[in-house]
């Protein structure tokens, strides 16, 4: 059976009224009865109605899901039995099934339904009633995020993409929802998103894309109705979004210079030089950072020069070929051939000893191992050479090649000596005896020319002479302050004239001067570098110790010892950096005391100390701008004229 709200309300009506003409005086008869001669039994009743006819609720109510009941109990069995249902709350359509014994309706809202039900016998008497009460719940929105493919940024030690680590700033971000229970009908959606946040894709749709620009948390919320517009349920969630567009944008260019190197390198080794020269230089401007690249760079900026040499030597030998200098040309082209091996050199180099091949076999490989070895001679790759004129003396005794072979050795073996004295001459610097490492650069420099050492002695002298100098002035001020009795600044200035340049004999006073003064002044004493007057060695040595002072956060003693190493190397590279520690520290140092003045002024607001809140925050700003406090002091400045000029116009009215 089937009824609408309107026509189920007045059938029960008209069959109540029926039912109780009808056995009033008999149930009054009955109660009377019962209550004087069966007591017992008028309480089974109501114990056998409580456990017996019921409505029984089928599922848990949802907004918008039928909902199932049916009823219970033993006077459901009995024939010609007719239920009459009654209901409150919004809820539509209401069905029946069995007789009565069942209905369905869907609710609307979570206001309360209330249901109720009386059974009657086939006379239309009353045997049992029930009722129940429920509410409707919305559905449990759950917002979850739509994987998407993973985003990959560029590890630079690692040389590999590797998976992003957060979502990324600017990218879309998808997002759909479940609902708790499942729904199985279609739903639509309005969502909504932070002011920082916004909507790319589906805004009214079971799945949205939202993209934000900048880092931070995005919050998303969405409102779910079926298809008629009734609310199902509500949801929210937030959603870090760490990693900024910049960092990407640097994977980018990072990556895309790694590749151009890789294919630079491949290019190379294919012989394509100029492609290859092309993309190393193209790689080295995108990504200056990495050391494979700027390192590579150089080594085959310098092979490039030897290739660049090897085609100019080929297009000369070219010329002599074709004025059938055929003997000259080889000779060029085996030039051509040390300078940089290319392939095509050597098939022309074969095909010229083709042409030229009137004389004997033996005498041609001498005279190919002469001019190699002579090739290899005027490139300056004499180790080379001393091994192409042996394999021609095997060959072909030479006079003159002997004494080539002969030079070479010599030469080689004072070029080896020249390298010894030269690295001994650094270790004695590195190790503070300076003189002894002078000597040992001279005896370097006259086996072997090299402007850089000569630069690096003469610069190594002037600091000797620089340092006796300083000693000799500091030893003459200690005197001065001994015949003053100031026996402590004299051990000062005699402990930093032994630093500067150790004497044995002033060590001696020193000792002696220690056995009798008391108070050792605070000052420390004053190293070489602290002079400006260091060696090559000690600026390396300090440059070190800063960056290890660096990586510490030690960024104040860093600061000192960068400017130490400094003063001595005058590098043009070291005093950009010093620049820029200097600019981070002081900008670091001002966010730290505007912060503390901030705190002050936040305290100061929060316990209506308006004015002088007002003071801390326009102190803070002079020393650290920041947008924000700016705002907030001028509408705090703002507000409190707005105060003063109602108090004002208080005391001007009153009589």
């Amino acid at each position: 059976m089937k009824y609408t709200c309107g026509q189920l309300c007045r059938q029960l009506c008209k069959q109540r009224i029926k039912h109780i003409l009808k056995t009033v005086s008999l149930w009054a008869a009955f109660s009377f009865l019962a209550l004087f001669f069966l007591p017992g039994l008028s309480g089974m009743s109501a114990a056998a109605e409580a456990e017996g006819f019921r409505i029984e609720l089928a599922n848990e109510p949802y907004i918008g899901c039928e909902v199932s009941l049916a009823l219970k109990g033993r006077e459901i069995d009995m024939p010609g039995t007719t239920y009459e249902w009654s209901f409150d709350g919004n809820i539509k359509p209401i069905l029946f099934r069995k007789g009565g014994l069942e209905c369905r309706f869907t609710p609307f809202d979570t206001n309360p339904v209330f249901a109720a039900v009386t059974a009657l016998d086939s006379a239309g008497n009353f045997l049992a009633s029930a009722d129940l009460s429920l509410s409707a719940k919305e559905f449990t929105v759950n917002i979850v995020i739509v994987e998407p493919e993973p985003f990959m940024l560029w590890d630079v030690d690692g040389k590999q993409d590797v998976v992003a680590d957060g979502l990324i700033a600017g990218e879309p971000i998808q997002f759909g929802l479940e609902l708790v229970p499942a729904y199985a009908n279609e739903v639509e959606c309005r969502w909504s998103t932070d002011a920082a946040t916004a909507i790319r894709d589906g805004e009214n749709a079971p799945q949205v894309t939202i993209v934000r620009n900048d880092i931070g948390d995005a919050e998303i919320s969405v409102v779910v109705t079926n298809a008629n517009g009734l609310v199902l349920g509500r949801g929210k969630k937030n959603v870090n979004v760490p990693i900024p567009r910049a960092r990407i944008d640097e994977s980018i260019r990072r990556k895309n210079a790694w590749n151009q190197w890789v294919e630079a390198l491949n290019q190379w080794d294919a012989k394509n030089y100029d492609e290859a020269m092309e993309n190393a230089v193209s790689a080295a401007d995108l990504d200056p950072e990495t050391l494979e690249i700027v390192q590579g760079l150089k080594t085959m900026s310098g092979n490039y020069i030897r290739v660049e040499r090897a085609r100019k030597l080929i297009a000369d030998a070219a010329v002599l070929q074709g004025e059938q200098k055929l003997v000259e040309a080889l000779k060029v082209y085996r030039r051509a051939y040390a300078a940089w091996t290319l392939s095509e050199t050597e098939t022309v180099i074969k095909s010229l000893e083709s042409e030229i091949d009137k004389i004997r076999l033996q005498r041609q490989q001498a005279e190919w191992m002469k001019d190699t070895a002579a090739a290899y001679d005027q490139e300056g790759l004499f180790e080379d050479a001393l091994k192409y004129y042996k394999e021609t003396l095997a060959l072909q005794p030479d006079e003159a090649v002997m004494q080539r072979a002969d030079r070479i050795e010599k030469r080689l073996a004072s070029i080896a000596q020249a390298n010894v004295f030269a690295d001994e001459g650094r270790k004695l610097e590195a190790e503070g005896q300076l003189l002894e490492a002078v000597e040992k650069y001279k005896e370097s420099l006259k086996l072997e020319g090299n402007t850089v050492l000569e630069a690096h002695t003469s610069e190594l002298e002037e600091t000797i002479k620089e340092r006796r100098a300083r000693a000799a002035t500091l030893r003459r001020e200690a005197a001065d302050l001994e015949k003053k009795n100031n026996d402590a600044e004299a051990l000062l200035r005699y402990k930093e004239s032994q630093a500067l340049w150790p004497e044995p004999d002033l060590e001696k006073r020193i000792a002696e001067l220690e056995k009798t003064v008391k108070e050792v002044p605070q000052q420390a004493v004053r190293s070489p570098e602290d002079f400006g007057i260091g060696t090559q060695a000690d600026a390396a040595r300090l440059l070190q110790e800063g960056h290890a002072l660096y990586k510490q956060g030690k960024y104040r003693e860093a600061l000192e010892v960068y400017r130490k190493s400094y003063a001595v190397s005058k590098d043009g590279r070291l005093a950009d950096w010093i620049s820029r520690v200097e600019t981070s520290l002081k900008e670091y140092e001002s966010v730290l005391k505007a912060n503390v003045l901030i705190k002050e002024a936040n305290n100061l607001y929060n316990e209506g100390n308006y004015p002088e809140a007002l003071a801390k925050y326009k102190e803070s700003l002079v020393i650290h701008a920041n947008p924000e406090v700016e705002s907030f002091t001028e509408l705090l400045e703002k507000n409190m004229k707005s105060d003063d000029a109602v108090q004002t116009e208080e005391v001007v009215s009153r009589p």
